[in-house]
């Protein structure tokens, strides 16, 4: 069979395991988790509150802008303990940056996103909250 007539591979729930952002799709909707309120430490948030380089939030803006894409909050990447396919989009870019964004439109256009509560913070191991 030709490459050109060969149907497209259907993605899966592992296909997210090789993407070190996870998968920010709603199984059930088939649309993408939104954060229903900035994290704590939202690249967003006045201040620096993940310690990034100059110019390093407006890098990754420009690039998921590019791509008519989104950024994946940090607090909810599997690097951070979440199970992939619990990863959603970083409220404060939807906030600033959803009309920018095809892929933000078009969540939009079908219905979405679906709205998740961002994950709870880390308790430190000395508070009266541990």
């Amino acid at each position: 069979m030709p490459r050109h007539a060969q149907q497209p591979r259907a993605t899966t729930a592992t296909d997210a395991t090789t993407s070190p952002i996870g998968d920010v799709v709603d199984r059930s909707t088939g649309l993408p988790r939104l954060l229903t309120r900035k994290c704590e430490t939202c690249i967003f948030r006045p201040g620096n509150l993940m310690h990034l380089t100059d110019g390093t939030r407006d890098d990754v803006v420009r690039a998921a802008l590019a791509n008519d894409s989104w950024i994946v909050c940090h607090r909810t990447l599997p690097g951070t303990a979440n199970p992939v396919g619990s990863q959603a989009i970083c409220r404060g870019f939807w906030d600033v940056h959803a009309r920018d964004s095809f892929g933000c439109r078009l969540a939009v256009a079908f219905g979405g996103p679906v709205l998740v509560p961002p994950p709870s913070e880390p308790t430190e191991p000395n508070s009266p909250h541990a």
